[in-house]
């Protein structure tokens, strides 16, 4: 028995040292690390910094530029948004589309309903699902925009 338990232990090599290291020694694994590197490692932050970034070259090159009517300053952007907003009818055209958007997605929603139906229950319909699908699949998204509006 107890060879095998010798034989589990490596041997004792006398050209390596092997001191002893105190535990306070080694350092602190976990440490809170400052703010800029926090801020830094924050996706959000890098984003908001990044459109920041070009806000300001808009509006310098905007100001470099003089011209309000070609390319108007950030500044002048964001007031007449806030303005369009608040005292102007942006909030009753907002309204507008999306009840018009609404209205036609229920539409939508209610037509593939009713073809679906029809496509499940007849062998017509299936014929034309499986015609339509062939039809549309290799089209790229963009190519069926128009068509959907």
């Amino acid at each position: 028995m107890s060879s095998t338990t010798n034989a589990l232990v490596p041997p004792v090599r006398p050209e390596f040292e092997h001191a002893a290291i105190a535990t306070g020694v080694v350092g602190d694994v976990e440490r809170q690390l400052p703010l800029i590197e926090r801020l830094a490692a924050n996706t959000a932050v890098r984003r908001a910094l990044v459109l920041v970034a070009l806000c300001v070259v808009w509006e310098l090159y905007a100001r470099f530029l003089d011209n309000d009517l070609l390319f108007p300053t950030f500044s002048a952007t964001v007031r007449a948004f806030w303005e369009a907003l608040t005292v102007g009818p942006l909030l009753g055209r907002i309204t507008t589309t999306l009840r018009v958007l609404i209205i036609g997605y229920a539409c939508g929603v209610a037509l593939a309903a009713v073809f679906t139906t029809f496509a499940v229950s007849t062998r017509v319909g299936t014929d034309l699902l499986a015609t339509l699908t062939a039809m549309f699949n290799p089209l790229p998204a963009i190519a069926l925009l128009p068509l959907a509006l």
